[in-house]
């Protein structure tokens, strides 16, 4: 099997007046697993159609292993293409299914039915469905049905696969297992593939990087880690997993609630002014006082969920959302109606009203020190 690259170089798609993809560059490395993530209307699926072939840039270049792609019709592209809801010939056997893609090639491409079925075989074990190869897509579960699926989009030994939302027609347990053992089997293949989800959690779970979109331009390329850990943009930090969206006031290099109090942090210096830190539910540590400092809270509810404790906080107004560690729970335990000092463990600043350019500082932790009243609105949280 040839393990190929994908380039994408200043790709624009328009439908009428609407843009649905602006300007986009991506490479994809050989053998890579990356996931196209994105809110609906983001531009993802286009953008893996415009790979397949089933959609043509206004302007552009699409480069397969090096090759203009465009100049190729999709048959000859050896794309493999694995829809969300299966599309598998109902009146099929699995094994004829799988077989469909090898069957129909021209005479002279066609391998003989012993290789066909030597080939299907294979790929059936591989995808855990040798048993039911005489039954009928209507005899399957969604798994599987969504593996024949790819077992057939593999049959015809394609250069690269992609997939459209491959889980989202399937319950959550399903999904979670579906997902574990495609990240197996890609590990085994390494096959060059791309697959589009909304799903974060799909997302930082299966993917080498994750390209994140919004509005049909690339927000954020990186590993999981990194687009989690480091968010380039106030959407990428909103999109991707819980936050709390918290408004403040930078002085001195001194972050502050708008509503007064001590500080929450510190940035590097250099920007003075209104900015909005993001920070995630488990980022934030809450400590246990009989009288708050200025700029504390109180906790309004609290809820176990297994190993982990969910609270929201009454904060200058406005409710934080905190996860905390059972452990935790155990050893300094929080009741509704506590007084809390919040404490942010990390976080990311952007200042307000500097542009989607804006790079974004990290917060470093408050050490200490006296509360400074600061003029403003209380704080906000959205």
């Amino acid at each position: 099997m040839v393990i190929i690259t994908i380039d994408l170089q200043c790709i624009t798609k328009r439908f009428g007046n609407y843009v649905a993809i602006d300007g986009v560059d991506l490479r994809i490395a050989e053998g890579e697993l990356v996931a196209l993530l994105g809110p609906s209307g983001s531009g993802k699926t286009t953008l893996l159609r415009i790979i397949a072939g089933l959609e043509v840039p206004d302007t552009g270049t699409v480069l397969l292993g090096g090759e203009d792609a465009l100049q190729r019709h999709m048959r000859h592209r050896q794309v493999g293409f694995v829809f969300q809801h299966y599309s598998l010939f109902r009146h099929m056997t699995v094994f004829a299914n799988v077989a469909f893609g090898l069957r129909v090639r021209p005479r002279r491409q066609r391998p003989s039915e012993a290789e066909i079925a030597e080939r299907v075989h294979r790929l059936l074990h591989l995808v855990q469905l040798d048993e039911l190869a005489d039954h009928y897509p209507s005899q399957l579960s969604g798994g599987q049905r969504q593996r024949t699926a790819l077992a057939r989009s593999l049959a015809i030994e394609p250069r690269i696969l992609l997939l459209d939302e491959p889980f989202g027609a399937l319950d959550a347990k399903v999904r979670k297992e579906l997902r574990r053992w495609l990240r197996r089997l890609h590990e085994t293949m390494r096959i060059t593939s791309v697959f589009v989800t909304h799903d974060q959690e799909e997302a930082l779970e299966l993917a080498d990087r994750i390209v994140l979109m919004n509005q049909g331009r690339i927000e954020q390329v990186g590993a999981p880690a990194e687009v989690y850990r480091a968010p380039a943009s106030p959407f990428v930090s909103e999109f991707l997993g819980d936050i709390n969206r918290i408004e403040c006031l930078i002085e001195g290099g001194q972050v502050y609630v708008t509503g007064g109090g001590a500080p929450l942090g510190s940035v590097p210096a250099g920007y003075s002014g209104a900015a909005v830190i993001y920070v995630r539910p488990h980022d934030i540590e809450l400590m246990p006082v009989t009288f708050p400092a200025d700029g504390g809270g109180t906790v309004r509810y609290l809820h176990e969920v297994g190993p982990i404790v969910r609270a929201e906080v009454d904060y200058a107004g406005a409710l934080l959302d905190v996860v905390l560690p059972e452990s935790e729970q155990t050893e300094r335990p929080l009741r509704v109606g506590n007084g809390v000092d919040v404490r942010i463990r990390r976080g990311f600043v952007f200042p307000k009203g500097a542009g989607k350019q804006a790079e974004p500082m990290r917060l470093a932790p408050y050490r200490g020190g006296g509360p400074r009243a600061i003029a403003g609105p209380p704080l906000g949280l959205s």
